[in-house]
């Protein structure tokens, strides 16, 4: 899911992940200036067209490329292969 920080700054975070995260390390975030300014009000939508996937069988797929619904459903994905 896409959260905006309450300093502005947007960030892609798992809903999984986002309920485990503390006062404290939400604090961190913000502390240590972490996300993104977004101009764009269909950022991270699949509206714009840009996050499209168009699969080719020559390019691996990096996290951040395989769309949120998948991740939340597959089973061999863990909060730990998230790099933060």
């Amino acid at each position: 899911m896409i959260y905006q920080l309450p300093n502005g700054k947007v960030i892609e975070i798992s809903v999984e992940a986002f309920l485990d995260m503390s006062d404290d390390e939400l604090n961190n975030l913000i502390a240590y200036n972490y996300g993104e300014e977004v101009q764009n009000p269909f950022f991270g939508s699949a509206l714009d067209g840009k996050n499209m996937i168009i699969e080719d069988e020559d390019t691996e797929l990096e996290l951040p490329d395989i769309p949120i619904s998948e991740r939340i459903f597959d089973e061999n994905f863990k909060r730990e292969d998230v790099e933060e």
